[in-house]
């Protein structure tokens, strides 16, 4: 793990990180304080233990010294030495079942104290994984407080971008507002034009109709006084007047019919046009109603 060295920061940090070791110490110690005052009683009695058993052993040196003189004096004296030899190989009887039983004693002092290091070890190896979890920890504490600082830096940016960005659209929507304006605006404006086009429109419409009336009344006038003209001239048609009909060269004579042969209830309206077939006795009419017939003039009906 990285530290960077100077500034307050550093220190501050460095006291933080002793300081919550000092409290993991004390902590986790607490946990072993008893084991270990335990442990060392065990090795206070241990000691002393030691220290009678080779009190023990130089006394029972002694005894067996005097009783090895004894012995020797046995062969001349009375029955009183002998006593004192019962007296001293009891007492070295004695002494020996003291022994034995601080040797027991260190056995199992010695057992616990194996039992003892043995779950000291374990501590120790506990201490340890709890040792480099911590540093896996502060080292993940570290690293989570660099991206926290990160992340607060990427949000301030977000905001300014976001405040940017609430700018240009309330920019945008005042600008759309003074653009919907100018639309509705323009739309009035069009409108008016549309009304004031379609009124002019109009005007010119009614007097080309009232034109057009005017130039079909007159044809009409015209038309009728012809019709009346020729219907009162029955004369004979010159040879001027005569009309090639024919590819052969043949010339008929012509007038004016002076009645109505053959009459049609041909149109809706004024007829328009009037046409005749080369071929054979067939009129084509067009009227005011928009429609084309064709009449059979042999019959008097339409085809």
């Amino acid at each position: 793990m990285a530290v960077s060295s100077g500034g307050s920061g550093d220190l501050d940090w460095r006291k933080t990180i002793i300081l919550r070791l000092q409290n993991r110490n004390k902590s986790q110690c607490s946990c072993f304080q008893d084991l270990i005052s335990f442990h060392n009683r065990l090795f206070d009695s241990f000691n002393a233990l030691r220290g009678e058993n080779l009190q023990l052993t130089v006394q029972n040196e002694k005894v067996r010294q005097e009783n090895f003189e004894l012995q020797n004096r046995s062969g001349s004296g009375d029955g009183k030495p002998n006593e004192k030899i019962q007296a001293l190989e009891q007492k070295l009887l004695h002494q020996q079942e003291e022994l034995t039983e601080l040797h027991r004693r260190k056995g199992e002092n010695a057992q616990q104290l194996i039992d003892l290091n043995h779950k000291l070890q374990e501590k120790e190896k506990q201490l340890r994984a709890h040792e480099v979890s911590l540093a896996d920890s502060v080292a993940v504490n570290s690293t989570l407080r660099a991206e926290i600082q990160m992340y607060q830096n990427n949000a301030k940016e977000l905001e300014n971008m976001n405040q940017m960005l609430k700018d240009e659209h309330q920019a945008l929507h005042l600008a759309f507002v003074s653009l919907e304006e100018k639309l509705r605006k323009a739309q009035d404006e069009n409108r008016s034009l549309v009304e004031r086009l379609i009124r002019y429109k109009s005007k010119d419409a009614d007097k080309m109709n009232e034109e057009n009336e005017n130039f079909v009344r007159k044809k009409q006038a015209k038309l009728q006084k012809e019709l009346e003209e020729a219907a009162k001239d029955t004369r004979a048609i010159s040879p001027d007047r005569l009309k090639d009909v024919g590819a052969g060269g043949a010339f008929f004579a012509a007038s004016v019919p002076s009645r109505v042969l053959v009459k049609f209830d041909a149109h809706d309206g004024d007829v328009n046009a009037v046409k005749w077939s080369p071929v054979d006795r067939i009129l084509a009419t067009g009227g005011a109603d928009r429609r084309v017939k064709l009449w059979d003039l042999s019959k008097g009906i339409s085809s």
